[in-house]
């Protein structure tokens, strides 16, 4: 009797079963396939972003060993494709492509724009700019705002501003230049040595200074 109840409960358990599956069978086939096609396809996505991204390494890395090779003129042209891509060798590459341009302010505008959010690729055209362009009063006054405070591009900046004052021959200003790269706390060791080098290559006498940090307070 035992034996004849415990079959009957299997049978009615793979009676359950079956109709289970007659009624939520494709819902479950569904799902696998769908799981399955979700799983290949970011699979192949990762697949083709890896090729995509050493296919881009290659092709710059080329361009970059034609800059080196002094092959200006193809590495300009090498630049270009890359910068049509998106991603960051495609920003790098214009980048380059505007220093081998003679006249890059425009690039170096566009990235900047482009880029107003981005704290470093937003700033550095600018710097790189005002390095091209000591006597550009434009340039210089893009970095101005680069100089407050606990900013990262400040020492760079007040380097480039000193540079500029002392083409202008004004060494007052330059020294102050200077003096404040000696005072920011992100400069670094070699961005110290160079402002304390040029300070000693400038005779501008203490008071003079001083004078001019009173009429600024």
């Amino acid at each position: 009797m035992s034996d004849f109840l415990r079959e009957l409960e299997e049978d009615i358990q793979e009676e359950k079963i079956l109709n289970l599956w007659r009624k939520f069978g494709n819902y479950v086939i569904g799902l696998a396939l769908l799981i399955i096609l979700a799983t290949a396809g970011y699979t192949l996505w990762k697949y083709f972003q890896h090729k995509s991204q050493l296919r881009m390494h290659g092709s710059f890395s080329s361009a970059v060993e034609l800059f080196n090779n002094g092959k200006k003129e193809e590495a300009l042209k090498a630049f270009q494709g890359i910068a049509q891509e998106k991603g960051g060798y495609g920003k790098l590459a214009r980048l380059y492509e505007a220093a081998l341009t003679p006249n890059p302010s425009e690039i170096y505008n566009e990235i900047a724009r482009k880029n107003v959010s981005d704290p470093a690729l937003g700033n550095l055209p600018k710097v790189l700019l005002a390095a091209r362009e000591l006597d550009s009063g434009s340039a210089l006054e893009a970095i101005q705002p680069l100089t407050s405070p606990n900013n990262a591009w400040a020492p760079l900046s007040h380097e480039l501003l000193g540079f500029a004052n002392l083409k202008k021959g004004d060494e007052v200003a330059a020294s102050k230049s200077f003096i404040a790269i000696l005072k920011e706390p992100y400069a670094s060791d070699y961005e110290r040595m160079r402002a304390s080098l040029m300070l000693t290559q400038i005779e501008v006498p203490v008071a003079m200074l001083e004078q001019e940090e009173k009429k600024e307070k």
